[in-house]
């Protein structure tokens, strides 16, 4: 018999069983359910339909609280071979990811740095359970039905066992992942903080009422893109988002700003979140045809890295890309060669900061301690930890090269890993610590639990924020109890001058603006040339030392972006028929008109007084001119004027010779 206990009375099961039998008298399988959710007990009569494929930490036993992580250390799931003629398996995880397996290891780090402390939770020990997302929604969904249940079996909608209570569930990556997990946590009033979700949208409470996080909200980002692009004065921009809700959000939100702005957009393409040749054939066509030079991209590194290499191929330069936050520091893309093309990248990087002690910790890492760190040794040294495999391996290069497996079979087989490797030696994403940004989002998240817990321990008795002044115990405490503490938590982080609050569960928006420069070495370094504050007053948002920007092909000077040229005073613009409103041509104003600013919509026409001046872009008094005497025109004239009135004479007086007298005896 599993004993489990109800997370929620009414579940969106039941309510869909109701509706299926309808409302009349309940069916007795309808009875039993409810029967059992009213004993708190479930038997074993429930067969359920999957059992999940996950990797995970685990450190649980003997621990007080257990907190919940989940990072996206694969890149993708295995492939599915689509036979449904046997029984159904949960997919496996493909593309180690050596950024992301930092950020796990960071927060082990930090839970152990603060089992350590005498001052945070001082007689409390932490615990936690971490699963792999596998940048995946059904991975996501996995993870946080299999933590909410408290087994590695999961049973949706229970809590089985009897260890102890979780505290809160840091993650979940990116924003469809924690979109995804913060419906079902938010049904149990169960904490998520995320360290690197900034969809716009999470930060409706109707729909996320416990989600938090560490890292600003993606309004303050297209806000800041927003400006960046209206300092530079370029009007005509691309954009390419990821087919997910950061890069649709983000994307929205920026075109709207701009756009009221007169922005206009050249071409919106959306990256696919499994991506094709064709697809991406498509993208760079778009992109080598575009007369835009700026781009403007909000994807993760991950979904960004086919374009990327496939730009490098055609060789796509002269181009300006405007970096998320997601990629602007990533080695995934920023991977050799690729300067030819995104050299001169301006982007916005979540503020950055030194954690002492997390690069040792990066550096000891045992490669036997369990599965995804033996992957990660495995892949990180090109060798495998595990002797028959290597035996496999080393024959089947050896039959491929016709040669011997002696030394294979008599001592060590090439290619086995010896676990003393140093991890030190190499030059990886995974130990460089030089921009600590979501990884230091990840270091103030478990902080930010931590700091809720110690004052949900520390509650004196009488004064607490619950019914009848109660306070929680740390031992058996509900989820929304914790979640008041962490609405309401205020502290500093530890090594920094910060101080991290939410408000309606978000952060200040602060931004390092990032420019990709050639260092000494001839590699590309990230370069701080600004700083962003989404809290400041307008004037006072964005700084910006332009003398230290270097832009593509190492030009000083900014890159010039616009659809056509400006319509000088004396034209005006006539707007292209099905084109955007930044596409004109420039047409002369007609003689009597003007028109006097750049880009005029219409020419005013001068009045009768006046006169337009050679340019069309003054109306001048009109010039009264005489004609003189002693002009050729005015001898002619005069003599034709005078040779008329003779004729006008002589035909009056010949006409009055020719007229008969008149009889002056003739009777009237």
């Amino acid at each position: 018999m599993i004993f489990c206990k109800l997370l929620l009375l009414t579940s969106a099961l039941d309510l869909l069983l109701f509706h299926i039998v309808g409302s009349g008298q309940p069916k007795s399988g309808f009875s039993v359910m409810t029967s059992v959710q009213e004993a708190d007990v479930m038997e074993s009569t429930c067969k359920l339909k999957a059992k999940f494929n996950l990797n995970s930490y685990k450190d649980v036993e003997k621990k007080k609280v257990v907190i919940g992580g989940m990072f996206p250390v694969h890149k993708h799931i295995s492939s599915s071979d689509g036979n449904t003629s046997k029984v159904p398996v949960s997919s496996g995880c493909e593309g180690f990811n050596f950024r992301t397996f930092r950020w796990t290891q960071t927060m082990l780090f930090a839970i152990n740095e603060i089992n350590k402390k005498k001052d945070l939770l001082p007689d409390t020990d932490l615990g936690y359970v971490i699963y792999d997302s596998c940048f995946t929604i059904s991975k996501a969904v996995e993870g946080t039905l299999t933590y909410l249940t408290g087994q590695d079996e999961a049973v949706p909608n229970y809590r089985c066992g009897t260890g102890a209570p979780l505290a809160a569930l840091v993650g979940a990556g990116g924003s469809d992942l924690s979109i995804a997990t913060a419906r079902i946590l938010g049904l149990y009033h169960f904490p998520q903080v995320s360290y690197s979700s900034t969809c716009s949208a999470l930060k409706n409470k109707f729909q996320f009422p416990t989600f938090l996080r560490t890292i600003p909200n993606d309004m303050h980002q297209s806000t800041a893109i927003a400006q960046l692009v209206l300092h530079f004065g370029w009007t005509w921009v691309g954009t390419i988002a990821a087919d997910d809700d950061y890069g649709k959000y983000g994307i929205k939100d920026f075109k709207e700003q701009v756009q009221e702005a007169g922005v206009c957009i050249s071409f919106s393409e959306t990256l696919p979140k499994v991506s094709s040749p064709e697809d991406i054939q498509r993208i760079v066509q778009t992109v080598v045809e575009a007369t835009a030079k700026i781009i403007v991209v909000f994807s993760s590194d991950v979904d960004l890295s086919p374009l990327i290499l496939e730009l490098l191929r055609h060789n796509v330069t002269n181009r300006t890309w405007i970096a998320s936050e997601a990629w602007v520091t990533s080695a995934l893309i920023n991977q050799p060669g690729v300067s030819s093309v995104l050299g001169g990248t301006l982007g916005f990087g979540v503020k950055r900061a030194d954690i002492p002690g997390l690069q040792r910790h990066l550096l000891e890492l045992d490669p036997y301690a369990d599965p995804l760190t033996e992957e990660f040794w495995e892949m990180l040294f090109n060798c495998t930890l595990d002797y028959g495999k290597a035996v496999k391996q080393a024959k089947q290069r050896a039959k491929e090269a016709n040669g011997t497996m002696s030394r294979a079979v008599r001592g060590v087989p090439d290619g086995l890993c010896s676990g003393r490797e140093s991890i030190a030696q190499l030059s990886n994403t995974y130990s460089d610590v030089s921009q600590l940004r979501i990884t230091y989002s990840v270091y103030k998240a478990v902080y930010a639990v931590a700091h809720a817990l110690h004052n949900l321990e520390h509650c004196e008795d009488g004064q607490g924020p619950f019914v009848g002044n109660s306070c929680a115990i740390i031992t058996n405490f509900e989820p929304w109890q914790l979640m008041y503490y962490l609405k309401n938590v205020h502290f500093k982080v530890p090594h920094t001058d910060e101080e991290v609050f939410f408000d309606e569960g978000d952060v200040s928006g602060l931004y390092d603006i990032i420019n990709w420069q050639f260092n000494s070495n001839g590699e590309i370094s990230y370069v701080t040339v600004g700083r962003y504050n989404g809290s400041a007053a307008p004037e006072d948002k964005m700084t910006l030392i332009n003398d230290s920007i270097v832009w593509n092909n190492d030009v000083l000077e900014p890159p010039y972006s616009v659809c056509s040229e400006n319509c000088q005073p004396g034209s005006r613009k006539g707007i292209r028929q099905g084109e955007p409103v930044c596409c004109f041509d420039c047409i002369p104003c007609a003689d009597g008109e003007i028109s006097n600013s750049t880009n005029a919509r219409a020419c005013i026409l001068c009045s009768y007084e006046e006169w337009s001046n050679d340019a069309h872009d003054t109306c001048v008094p009109k010039i009264i001119e005489f004609l003189a005497f002693g002009e050729p025109l005015g001898i002619t004239l005069i003599v034709i004027s005078a040779f008329g009135a003779l004729v006008t004479i002589a035909v009056g007086v010949r006409r009055s010779e020719n007229k008969p007298p008149r009889d002056a005896n003739v009777v009237m």
